[in-house]
């Protein structure tokens, strides 16, 4: 696009300025009022390159650094949502939770895993538990004291063959970056972005006041597609700018929902007398599953040789 606006910018000077002479002897011409159109060549001199590849030689020795269109393509459209296996982490660290304490888990334990958890009467009834409990079968379970526990027997049998697996305090959520070039990097392609903005202005200008010109080949073809390249100017830039704003907005609700997630963390820290009595409770259901024969959990307050007899079939017994 700026190769194309610039050949044509030159191409329309050198046609006007031999039509200028003509005129001038003619008894003159005035001109166009361009005054400022030389300097942008200088963004085209070797000296201004090469500087910006030097810099850009440098900056690449380090590892990881995006090359040239790599680093264009990262200002314009960003490098992918940074929370894409934000689902699948989260399931897979309230799995560990419940695997880690054996099975058996009450409600604040899991809250920090989660997002909305809804109004205040929702959190009271504890209703942002059904998805967990749905996705690993999980039962309630009421205590003397009519709390509410959740039990898992699934990941209770699974917890007795594991070793306890290291899981993050709360779910937290990566802020969105806005690109993963370097500072150089961005400052050039928004130079590069500045450049073919107004050099389509520019030529947008000359266009205007080449109409009683004869317009053709190059000039003629830019003419009619003058429209679309101002848009792709005017997106070069305007993307990158909505999406910063877009980013701004988006990092503010990602760190208001970590605060949240962090906060009830803290609830966990100092519990309160009831939320440890919940959490004492859940320890009944860690001793006493049995699922199948061969995935026997053995307790330790009766003695072994009682805890075999029990797995005997009730028809065998009768026959001891």
């Amino acid at each position: 696009s700026i190769v194309i606006i610039t050949l044509t910018i030159i191409i329309i000077i050198t046609a006007s300025s031999s039509n200028r002479d003509e005129d001038n002897r003619d008894g003159g011409f005035r001109g166009f009022d361009i005054f400022f159109f030389p300097d942008l060549f200088w963004y085209f001199s070797p000296n201004y390159y090469s500087q910006e590849r030097r810099i850009e030689r440098k900056e690449n020795r380090g590892n990881g650094e995006l090359n040239f269109l790599e680093a264009v393509f990262s200002f314009l459209f960003g490098d992918g949502n940074p929370n894409s296996k934000l689902e699948e982490r989260r399931w897979q660290q309230i799995g560990s939770v419940i695997t880690n304490n054996q099975g058996a888990v009450v409600a604040e334990q899991i809250a920090p895993y989660l997002d909305n958890l809804g109004e205040k009467y929702q959190q009271e009834y504890e209703d942002y538990m059904l998805p967990v409990l749905v996705r690993y079968n999980g039962k309630p379970q009421v205590s003397p004291d009519g709390q509410i526990v959740y039990y898992f027997p699934e990941l209770q049998v699974q917890a007795s063959k594991k070793i306890d697996e290291p899981v993050d305090l709360f779910l937290e959520e990566n802020p969105w970056q806005f690109s993963a070039a370097n500072s150089g990097q961005i400052m050039m392609s928004a130079g590069l972005g500045a450049l073919n903005l107004v050099g389509a202005l520019v030529l947008g200008n000359l266009l205007t006041q080449t109409v009683g010109l004869e317009a053709g080949g190059l000039v003629g073809f830019v003419q009619s597609i003058y429209w679309l390249l101002l848009s792709y100017g005017i997106g070069f830039l305007g993307i990158p700018l909505g999406r910063y704003f877009w980013i701004q907005s988006r990092n503010q609700k990602i760190a208001s929902r970590n605060r949240e997630r962090l906060e009830r963390v803290r609830v966990l820290a100092d519990p309160s007398e009831s939320l440890q009595k919940k959490i004492d409770f859940t320890r009944n259901f860690a001793q006493e599953t049995v699922i199948g024969k061969e995935n026997v959990i053995y307790g330790s307050d009766r003695d072994l040789l009682e805890q075999e007899f029990e797995l005997i079939p009730p028809r065998e017994q009768e026959e001891e």
